[in-house]
């Protein structure tokens, strides 16, 4: 949110070319293994340029969809491995079309939040299914119905993503303060979103 300090490293995930006034997308040393499903990341933006912070949901070769607003994740787009992995960490599992998903895998963990009164646009309520492409990373909010994300602009490849968020510092904030926090409105945006 608006007034957070965030800690970032430049190691961990790969080295990135420092980003002052201007982005090179580009590693100088890469560590894309180092990566995993439910990391806070900063990356480029695909289509604007801003640097963006958001929770990695999906790696490359894993398969996803969501519908409701629920998400559903495959793990390394296999049903066996996916059922091994949700039930060695106790996760919601479901059966679509005689494979199996990790239903809503990250909400046990971390704090994502639904806003009721979001009811668009479509890509917030149900994302088709999509399989993870190489060196490609699947963003989402956990503000989820309130983030611009992987949604609207499809995987993030691997050279967009610079800094992995250590540790955020939130100041205390009060209930006024949170209730005055807007919400995306499709009709009023001065931003049109592609999909690709």
């Amino acid at each position: 949110m608006d007034g957070d300090i965030v800690v970032v490293d430049n190691f961990s995930i790969g080295i990135h070319f420092p980003s002052y006034f201007f982005y090179i997308d580009k590693h100088i040393w890469s560590n894309e293994k180092a990566i995993k499903r439910g990391d806070i990341l900063v990356f480029r933006h695909p289509l604007d340029r801003r640097l963006y912070i958001k929770r990695c949901v999906a790696l490359p070769n894993d398969k996803i969809f969501q519908k409701n607003k629920n998400f559903y994740l495959q793990i390394d787009s296999n049903s066996t491995k996916t059922f091994e992995y949700a039930k060695k960490y106790e996760l919601d599992l479901v059966k679509v079309n005689d494979s199996y998903w990790i239903k809503n895998p990250y909400m046990k963990f971390y704090p994502v939040v639904h806003d009721k009164r979001v009811v668009g646009p479509q890509m917030l309520l149900d994302y088709p299914l999509t399989k993870i492409p190489p060196h490609s990373y699947f963003f989402m909010g956990d503000f989820r119905d309130n983030s611009t994300d992987s949604r609207f602009f499809g995987p993030v490849p691997y050279d967009y993503i610079y800094y992995k968020v250590r540790f955020i510092f939130q100041p205390a904030r009060d209930l006024a303060s949170l209730g005055l926090i807007k919400h995306f409105n499709f009709n009023n945006s001065p931003t049109h979103f592609q999909r690709y």
